[in-house]
C-alpha cells in the first residue's frame, strides 16, 4: 500500500513539473513572442555597430 501512495505522489509531482515547464515555455518563449528580423534589418544593425578602422599616426 505504501508503494502505491509513493508512486501516485511521484507521478503527480512529475506531471506538475512537466505542465509547469510547458506553461513557462508557452508564456515566455513560444513563437508568438519572437520578433521577426529580416536579413536587411540584421545587416543594418551590424553595420551601425561596426568598429571604425582608423589608423592613427601616433602610437
Amino acid at each position: 500500500m505504501a508503494w502505491t501512495s509513493l508512486r501516485r505522489e511521484l507521478t503527480l509531482a512529475i506531471l506538475f513539473k512537466i505542465v509547469a515547464i510547458f506553461l513557462l515555455w508557452f508564456w515566455f518563449f513560444s513563437p508568438a513572442h519572437r520578433i521577426h528580423v529580416s536579413p536587411e534589418d540584421m545587416t543594418a544593425a551590424l553595420a551601425s555597430r561596426a568598429p571604425s578602422h582608423e589608423v592613427s599616426g601616433n602610437r
